[in-house]
């Protein structure tokens, strides 16, 4: 790891730890909208600690764009230069409903390249990160790459709302088990740990996959759009993040007869 990833890599640590501090008030005193309709929820959380984050890299790393959730992105192009690419609270709903289950996604790129991510499950003081040629790691200890599964021995992750009915029974009865957490990162943190076979989005933004980019490449997992090809971290769009022993019958499944709407 260089010496700059390494400088980043301890501010960002130092961030999170100041979060500590300041998501217990901010949870207190939380407020809660909606946007494209009542399932769409946003809170003063997610909007403060954006608004907070986007501080820290003004007064940290002039010079460091971000691309968030709650803002307007028009004048950000993530392709170049330093970007980072960002969703304050993954899983709103969850914080909401619950007051578990949800985390704060980070992913850093350099001209397209990922460097830096980050999955913070803050209910359960969890740090997931991924350095570019480095691995990755749970709480600074390092990661080990899932074992292979099988789509009979894996449980699968994905919204069955968004399913056909076929697709769905043909999912249930091939795979072990299914399973739905609700929140991106930590669905899909579940694949990167080999506890779920696949995790599955047909309608993710950047903020929601960003950081996965990375745990998958450290991991030697499979993460692909639903017809196999590249994912644009920059678009979103759907995709799967998968244990590779996995992955191509899950597609196969959801591409036979218009499985799945975006």
């Amino acid at each position: 790891m260089t010496e700059s990833l390494k400088q980043i890599d301890r501010l960002i640590c130092d961030w999170l730890k100041i979060v500590d501090d300041i998501l217990p008030r901010l949870i207190q005193e939380m407020h809660t909208d909606t946007k494209k309709d009542r399932f769409d929820l946003v809170t003063n959380v997610d909007k403060q600690i954006q608004d907070h984050f986007q501080t820290f890299l003004s007064n940290q790393l002039p010079g460091h764009l971000l691309l968030a959730e709650e803002k307007n992105n028009d004048d950000i192009d993530p392709y170049h230069g330093h970007v980072w690419i960002m969703d304050p609270i993954d899983g709103t709903a969850n914080l909401v409903k619950q007051q578990e289950d949800y985390c704060i996604i980070l992913g850093y790129f350099v001209d397209g390249e990922p460097k830096l991510s980050y999955i913070y499950d803050y209910p359960h003081n969890k740090l997931y990160k991924a350095i570019a040629g480095e691995g990755a790691y749970e709480n600074d200890l390092p990661m080990l790459k899932p074992a292979t599964l099988s789509i009979e021995d894996a449980i699968l992750s994905f919204n069955p709302h968004v399913l056909n009915d076929r697709t769905i029974n043909a999912l249930f009865q091939t795979s072990f088990s299914y399973r739905i957490i609700g929140s991106c990162g930590l669905d899909s943190i579940r694949v990167i740990k080999g506890q779920f076979g696949a995790h599955m989005n047909t309608n993710p933004k950047p903020w929601d996959i960003v950081a996965q980019f990375l745990f998958a490449q450290e991991l030697n997992l499979k993460m692909t759009s639903l017809d196999g090809g590249k994912v644009d971290f920059g678009k979103g769009g759907p995709f799967i993040i998968s244990n590779p022993g996995c992955h191509q019958d899950v597609l196969d499944i959801l591409n036979s007869g218009n499985g799945y709407q975006k």
